[in-house]
């Protein structure tokens, strides 16, 4: 083999390997990256269970990659969803509202109709007779039309306390404390490093630094 031969050679093997080496540390991300959300997802199922005991955990097993993706789309922090669902039902999926209100997010039909064109179809509940609570009950569908709500509320309202408020009160934001309850809720998330948080608080110093800082 001449010289050239063999430069060309050993210049493809290396190119090969170096292919390789790329697609194998994408594989590797990509694995790493899908460990990583599954931890989350299952962090997220056991705040659930520790916040309601009685929560048919069948029923949310979606619920954690269907709350961080629309979280994502709405532009807000999971966690902050996370507590606006805590403070809506207690995790309860088959919650009902003196108003009517369904499920995870207490969702009203006549509301989530005016979104179906932008999430989808949904079985109406029905509250009288033979009870179903229709797709509403579902933590998956309710909280795909519940961020679709807030979304749509926040194109008008971004500032995010307004926009919780209208969430809950209507366009008069009838009840101002709402905000403060879901902040409330946020917080002792935020304490919670395995939610994985997109904003979290500043550490505490230890007290020795705390000392200096002073000096």
């Amino acid at each position: 083999m001449s010289k050239g031969s063999k430069a060309l050679a050993i210049l493809t093997l290396c190119s090969a390997v170096a292919a390789g080496g790329v697609v194998l540390s994408r594989q590797v991300s990509a694995v790493a990256g899908e460990a990583d959300a599954e931890r989350l997802h299952r962090a997220i199922l056991a705040y659930v269970a520790e916040k309601n005991p009685r929560a048919p955990i069948k029923a949310f097993q979606q619920f954690p990659e269907t709350l961080v993706a629309e979280a994502q789309r709405t532009n807000i922090d999971h966690c902050l969803a996370l507590a606006q669902a805590e403070v809506e039902s207690e995790f309860r999926h088959d919650a009902v509202g003196g108003a009517g209100e369904i499920g995870l997010f207490q969702m009203l039909p006549s509301t989530a109709a005016l979104l179906e064109s932008t999430v989808g179809r949904f079985r109406r509940p029905v509250l009288k007779g033979h009870r179903d609570l229709g797709d509403l009950a579902d933590p998956q569908v309710s909280t795909r039309f519940a961020m679709a709500y807030l979304r749509d509320i926040m194109i008008r309202r971004p500032n995010i306390k307004h926009a919780l408020t209208e969430y809950n009160g209507g366009p008069s934001g009838r009840h101002p404390h709402y905000y403060r309850m879901v902040m409330g809720a946020y917080v002792e998330v935020l304490e919670r490093t395995e939610l994985r948080c997109r904003f979290q608080p500043t550490p505490k110093r230890p007290p020795a630094l705390a000392l200096l800082a002073r000096v």
